[in-house]
């Protein structure tokens, strides 16, 4: 194991959070004062298309006439996509901290990169969402506070081309404790991650095997128990358990097979049909991980859906989502950054400028970031996890001749690391990213390990979950 690199980066001024406010600079003030003790909780909502650039005629960029509509990457290109009074959010401004959005990009004609934030709240430094090259179909989770007139911007960049953009919803955190109705919302309960299905070996699920095409697969969630590691129960049985985060794996034919993509959804999807949401695209003879965070059937089950072609699916669980907590207990409250934090990145001078070797673990301290987080310059408390991006930067050969395939894996500290990963990439001249919580180990720190070559990488957080 290497030494513990620390934080070496000052911040300049307090890192702020959004709680039903928006975040202002250190030492400013808003009018009204606001609480933790109604805010940060999540209402799954079944996935829903809310925004698609190929049909969507809406837009301030977008032809309205009917058909095809990309959208240029070249000149820095933004759009506004209205989120509030879409598929289950409420209208109301009010109760909406953030939205959990997945957002992919299709039909690109060029390479590109695409960020996302809340509308009239452009970061200073632009984080990317997605790296795509030309003819790639990416997707990734994003966990977004809507800005002015509820609405998300979209920026594509870096290209000369075009592409597709389409946006997928799978809830909201709520400011206060209102909620939708009688349900004050769910808290978040991150788990040290743990697999709790493989088709390739059976694993908790006996005689498995590649998903066919329009076919699916059905996987328990409430009461189940990981294999790797082994532990019981690692989401309880209890009918409280309202949703899931998952690290879903889609693993296509490596003999050929055809562009596919998989769904998580918390239905079955009826015999011949197919879901209007996806969340992870996948080419032929690729591996690729997503996070998904969706709501758990009735029956305590939710079910994966392939389109094309045969695909091995793997799933990790990282934590599940509980209604009926304390109203008074902070546990399991998830509260978004006013933009996404670059807490390190091993291609910077600052933090080392040394990429990450074959079979190695190495760890980091997030001391600095956790103490650095406060809503109106109250610091916010004891923080179990941070949700955030995860990026493959760029992975090297580890001999000149040899083609490589690598993952990253982190975990916390002072845990044995598990047979799962976060972010799945091999040697293509692109960045890899995928949205990861990751809980802290003793002293806030964490361990990454690199399976094979020489990866560089770098990890902007989005979002805190506290103790």
């Amino acid at each position: 194991m290497r030494s513990l690199r620390s934080f070496r980066r000052a911040l300049a001024g307090a890192l702020l959070l959004a709680v039903g406010l928006v975040a202002v600079p250190a030492g400013s003030h808003v009018g009204a004062d606001s609480s933790l003790a109604g805010g940060g909780e999540f209402h799954p909502l079944a996935p829903a298309r809310i925004f698609d650039s190929r049909t969507y005629d809406g837009g301030p960029i977008n032809d309205p006439s009917p058909g095809l509509k990309p959208i240029s990457l070249a000149n820095n290109t933004t759009f506004d996509v209205a989120v509030l009074g879409q598929g289950s959010i409420p209208t109301d401004a009010s109760k909406v901290l953030a939205v959990a959005v997945s957002i992919t990009v299709s039909g690109s004609t060029s390479a590109g990169v695409l960020a996302a934030y809340g509308a009239g709240a452009k970061p200073a430094s632009l984080s990317s969402l997605l790296n795509f090259n030309t003819g790639d179909v990416v997707s990734n989770l994003a966990i977004l506070s809507p800005g002015t007139d509820g609405k998300l911007t979209v920026a594509l960049y870096g290209g000369t081309g075009s592409a597709q953009v389409l946006i997928d919803v799978f809830g909201w955190f709520s400011t206060s404790a209102q909620g939708s109705g009688a349900d004050n919302g769910s808290r978040l309960i991150p788990v040290n991650p743990g697999r709790i299905l493989d088709t390739r070996d059976g694993t908790n699920l006996p005689g498995a095997a590649p998903i066919g095409p329009g076919g699916s697969i059905t996987v328990p969630v409430r009461g189940v128990s990981s294999v790797r590691p082994s532990v019981a129960n690692v989401v309880p049985n209890d009918p409280n358990v309202v949703g899931v985060l998952l690290n879903v794996v889609g693993i296509t034919d490596r003999t050929g097979g055809a562009s596919t993509y998989l769904a998580v959804t918390p239905d079955a999807v009826p015999a011949g049909g197919a879901p209007t949401t996806s969340n992870v695209n996948l080419p032929p003879a690729a591996i690729k991980a997503n996070l998904v965070m969706l709501p758990v059937g009735a029956d305590g089950n939710v079910h994966v859906f392939n389109l094309f072609g045969l695909t091995d699916v793997a799933i990790d669980v990282v934590g599940y989502l509980i209604k009926g907590s304390d109203a008074a207990s902070l546990t399991g409250r998830v509260v978004p950054l006013s933009a996404p934090f670059r807490t390190f990145d091993t291609r910077e001078q600052q933090w080392g400028k040394a990429p990450i070797g074959p079979g190695v673990a190495e760890s980091w301290s997030f001391s600095d970031f956790v103490g650095s987080v406060k809503i109106n310059g109250v610091a916010v408390g004891d923080q179990s996890a941070v949700i955030g991006n995860l990026t493959n930067a760029s992975l090297q050969r580890q001999y000149a001749t040899v083609p490589v395939l690598s993952y990253l894996t982190a975990w916390p500290t002072g845990q044995p690391r598990p047979e799962t990963s976060n972010v799945d990439t091999n040697e293509k001249p692109i960045a890899v990213p995928n949205m990861s919580i990751i809980n802290y180990g003793p002293n806030v720190t964490v361990q990454f390990f690199n399976y094979a070559g020489k990866a560089d990488y770098l990890f902007d957080a989005s979002a805190v979950v506290l103790k």
